[in-house]
């Protein structure tokens, strides 16, 4: 699983530099469907610290649900489709 390449796209460098690094892994793990814990494990993070970098995703994308905020890490090239 590599949930370390987060994608840029064009017009989206604004929110690609909003969020960190971190927060673009955890987005794309929940991009790939996977739950909160499953993302702490691949990234060797707590649970609890992936739904911190999920607030903080939610905030920066204006998101309100994880489908939201893939939606908005998409469009805004935070993360890509593959």
């Amino acid at each position: 699983m590599d949930l370390e390449n987060g994608g840029s796209g064009q017009g989206g460098e604004q929110f690609v530099s909003m969020l960190t690094p971190r927060e673009r892994q955890v987005l794309n793990g929940i991009k790939e469907g996977y739950s909160n814990r499953m993302v702490g494990r691949v990234l060797g993070i707590s649970e609890c610290t992936v739904k911190v970098h999920l607030h903080s995703i939610f905030i920066k994308l204006g998101a309100t649900s994880r489908t939201e905020a893939v939606v908005a890490g998409i469009r805004s090239g935070c993360i890509s489709l593959h």
